[in-house]
């Protein structure tokens, strides 16, 4: 099946401006709430934020490629790279924390 590249109407402008919006928004609150636990500032319990903002970012960047119309391929490409934002706290974190314990103990 082939895809060609299509118009976006302008209708779908507001759409489009809105969940890009809303992305960034979710985005730097999953950063946010896992920083902000795993500094010990707030309890462990709304890590629970984090990863709600995460899957509300998954959906949003889903939805975003349906508004803009990418290609199937594209389309995995995005819930790929919302893997890696899911996974790429974790491995910093751990990395800080090995660093930090290596040479300040």
């Amino acid at each position: 099946m082939e895809y060609y590249m299509q118009d976006i109407p302008s209708s779908d402008f507001l759409s489009i401006f809105v969940v890009s919006a809303f992305i960034i928004i979710f985005g730097m609150a999953y950063a946010g709430f896992y920083t902000l636990v795993k500094l010990k500032l707030i309890r462990g319990f709304y890590m629970i934020f984090a990863y709600a903002s995460w899957l509300v970012l998954v959906g949003l960047m889903y939805y975003l490629g349906e508004l803009l119309r990418v290609e199937p391929y594209t389309q995995k490409v995005l819930i790929g790279a919302m893997f890696g934002y899911l996974v790429f706290p974790h491995v910093v974190y751990f990395l800080l924390d090995r660093v930090h314990s290596r040479y300040e103990h």
